[in-house]
């Protein structure tokens, strides 16, 4: 499986040299419904976010792989994008995408599970009038991008 994941360009081995050398646990991989990987903290370890957010972790957390705390140039200009709200066809078009199904596992998925975008009807994802609107977190990440410019 890492061999896989080492191919979508995600650095397992880094990862895994990267925990090495602060003392943690290598990571460990699944193959969900996606890729899983878990990263061991020590207790109280602080970290900030490419979005500026602070905090402190304890114990152990989870990240899917891609969803990565820094987005992608087309990620952030599809959250530009929807400060209105916009139809998936739109969105796809930013991205340069033309298979729906890998636009929404790839790009759309991570920014609507980093409740960076939402849904205009969450109840009907399928729906053929969804559109894609900004959350708060999402205007709060690219008030952060804008500041980190100037």
């Amino acid at each position: 499986m890492t061999k896989y994941i080492e191919r979508m360009g995600t650095g397992t081995g880094d990862m895994i040299k990267r925990c090495r050398s602060v003392g943690l646990d290598e990571p460990t991989f699944a193959l969900t419904d996606g890729f899983l990987v878990t990263i061991r903290r020590k207790p109280e370890l602080a970290f900030k976010t490419a979005g500026g957010i602070t905090g402190k972790v304890t114990g152990e957390i989870e990240h899917p792989i891609g969803t990565r705390l820094a987005l992608s140039r087309h990620q952030v200009e599809i959250l530009h994008k929807c400060l209105k709200e916009n139809s998936i066809s739109v969105l796809m078009e930013i991205a340069g995408r033309t298979d729906r199904t890998k636009f929404r596992n790839q790009v759309l998925n991570p920014l609507l599970h980093q409740e960076l975008l939402e849904m205009t009807f969450p109840g009907k994802p399928s729906s053929p009038l969804q559109k894609y609107r900004l959350t708060a977190k999402g205007h709060a990440y690219l008030a952060e991008l804008a500041k980190e410019e100037k």
